[in-house]
């Protein structure tokens, strides 16, 4: 009996939410001069490298080098270690984000592919050096890189749109494809779900509330929005045939990377990667289809258009 409720508080919340923080992204990407959206960029690079840095270096600490961190630094008596202990490598890993979306900015092609190397290297090196034990050295390069590859690379891509063209056209057409594919599957899967497909699930085992009833929809209100969003710009992003295509491919990755992050939060046993949007958990947990999305757009725009 308090399913209903509680469904409809979360989809409350959510409409809420995105009412809020969609107008106030789409003015500082369409309205804010360069600096202020290299800004933006850069928070949003932060928050997502700390989401899953925070998530996976304790959890590759405990699994693969037999190391809990929590117990380690007894946070029930020792309170005052935590801010230097436990967000070090996070912090390592947004710092390393930092230099190379400064480099992307700031410099050519050619300097940002030596910065993006410097950092990759630099968090191996990081992680190899920082425990005595091979294996928890392991461990926390692995939490590294990967908070690194995925946390901040893409950011860099989102970077790249901007510059594509004026009016960050190109990131809207990304963030028209992942929402609209997110919105879609929710209320596909929600009124739909089962009824088409029966009980078979898209991803079992990585998300088993996903329907193909759900993901199909998506990516139908992705066609939808990019479309639309199409005709807004004067069909300056392409034919309606090469935008549908974008759209398709684009949000498919989408909801791959949904289904990435996922993998991320069960293998780190957490149902949100954070709190800090209401109706939808973490930060990541709203921006995780763009990261996978925008470098397939920007790969579809740049090679095929």
């Amino acid at each position: 009996m308090t399913n209903p409720p509680r469904r409809a508080s979360n989809l409350k919340a959510r409409l809420i939410t995105a009412a809020v923080l969609l107008p106030l992204v789409l003015v500082a990407f369409v309205f804010g001069p360069a600096w202020f959206v290299a800004g933006f960029v850069l928070v949003c690079l932060t928050l997502c490298v700390f989401e899953i840095a925070a998530m996976l270096v304790p959890t590759f600490e405990r699994k693969l080098g037999d190391y809990d961190v929590h117990a380690a630094l007894d946070l029930g008596t020792s309170r005052q270690k935590v801010p230097v202990k436990l967000y070090l490598y996070p912090g390592i890993a947004i710092l390393l984000g930092w230099s190379a979306l400064i480099a992307t900015t700031s410099g050519t092609p050619e300097v940002s592919t030596g910065a993006i190397t410097l950092c990759a290297l630099a968090a191996l090196l990081v992680g190899t050096f920082s425990s005595k034990s091979i294996d928890l050295a392991a461990a926390r390069a692995f939490g590294i890189l990967i908070s690194l590859c995925y946390g901040a690379l893409p950011w860099l891509v989102v970077w790249h749109l901007y510059e594509m063209g004026p009016n960050a056209r190109y990131d809207l057409l990304v963030m028209t494809v992942t929402w609209c594919g997110d919105t879609g599957g929710y209320f596909g899967g929600r009124y739909f779900g089962g009824k088409i497909f029966g009980n078979r699930k898209m991803a079992p085992v990585i998300s088993p509330k996903k329907t193909w009833e759900g993901a199909l929809s998506g990516l139908l209100l992705s066609v939808v929005g990019a479309e639309i969003l199409n005709l807004v710009f004067l069909n300056a992003l392409g034919g309606w045939v090469f935008i549908a295509k974008v759209a398709l491919v684009g949000g498919f990755f989408a909801q791959l990377g949904d289904l990435v992050e996922s993998t991320f939060k069960r293998f780190s046993g957490v149902k949100d990667s954070g709190v800090i949007i209401p109706g939808h958990g973490g930060f990541l947990d709203r921006v995780d289809g763009i990261l996978f999305a925008a470098p397939v757009i920007w790969a579809m725009l740049y090679y095929f258009r």
